[in-house]
């Protein structure tokens, strides 16, 4: 599976879902069709309650990817019951906060963050503060917000078959969906992309989700002199090649950026799959 040369992409607002920058800004109404600095150095959030913030610290961080973090924080987490939710993260103190998809299933302790590592912005106070971080450093966190990927019980009623689909720092909040138990019963397909091997978080429990009844496709876009000998071009066009065995069965989950999301919904729609059965967490 081959694809034109990877381009770089914008973090995807238009269409719900997780950026890959490991934060992302809400635009300032819901109605808002396009990206713009909020005036203020405040991240609003128009999709849920204000952020209760909690004095926590950082219980460890370790590499997970070329310009990635894995970051723990032993901490209960009020409101935490569904993979896909996300929270927001603050210095000390900071009026500006990132918002990071959670990891870690429910339950799960301590809670676990996959986080790109971003320069800061207008915007943005980036991420350069929390991934160049030690053990032990102070933060300020939120309850646990969003309804997940599924945000209803039925949401996945009548269906049998569930595909997942993430690029780059997107795995994380599908790890968290996979891991939850949420998806067991159903025949499970994960597309996993990435530009380069080295740039792919999580392949040590690729394993462990196959116990669990996930087919991992990884998907990679800029192969050329890595030795990778897998599937490569964008992780739509595979699945795309791939085909959807029973749309009438078949829901999709999804993170990652608008260009994926959009072919995604794309490819969903010509083989007949609802739009209400295509998920995301945002």
């Amino acid at each position: 599976h081959r694809s034109s040369p990877h381009k770089t992409q914008m973090p995807l607002l238009l269409v719900p879902s997780v950026a890959l920058l490991g934060l992302v800004l809400q635009p300032p109404s819901p109605a808002a069709r396009s990206v713009r600095a909020p005036r203020a150095g405040r991240v609003l959030l128009g999709w849920g309650p204000d952020p209760v913030w909690s004095d926590q610290s950082v219980e460890s961080i370790s590499d997970a990817g070329e310009g990635l973090k894995a970051i723990t924080i032993d901490a209960a987490l009020d409101g935490f019951g569904k993979g896909g939710q996300y929270l927001q993260i603050r210095e000390p103190g900071a009026e500006k906060a990132g918002i990071f998809a959670i990891a870690s299933a429910p339950g799960a302790s301590p809670l676990e963050f996959l986080i790109k590592e971003q320069p800061p912005s207008d915007w943005s106070p980036g991420t350069g503060w929390l991934t160049g971080a030690s053990a032990g450093a102070a933060l300020e966190m939120s309850q646990a917000m969003g309804s997940g990927f599924l945000k209803t019980d039925d949401a996945l009623e009548g269906i049998s078959t569930v595909l997942l689909f993430a690029v780059g720092s997107g795995i994380s909040p599908i790890r968290s969906v996979i891991e939850s138990g949420a998806l067991d019963g159903k025949s499970v397909e994960l597309f996993y992309g990435a530009r380069t091997p080295a740039m792919m978080s999580y392949t040590d429990k690729f394993a462990a989700w196959e116990e669990l009844g996930v087919s991992v496709t990884p998907v990679i876009s800029q192969p050329e002199g890595t030795g990778w000998e897998g599937c490569t071009g964008y992780v739509q066009d595979v699945a795309r090649e791939k085909g959807i065995a029973d749309p009438k069965a078949t829901a999709l989950l999804l993170c990652g950026m608008k260009g994926m999301a959009v072919a995604i919904k794309e490819m969903a729609e010509e083989a007949g799959i609802p739009e209400e059965r295509v998920l995301a967490n945002f």
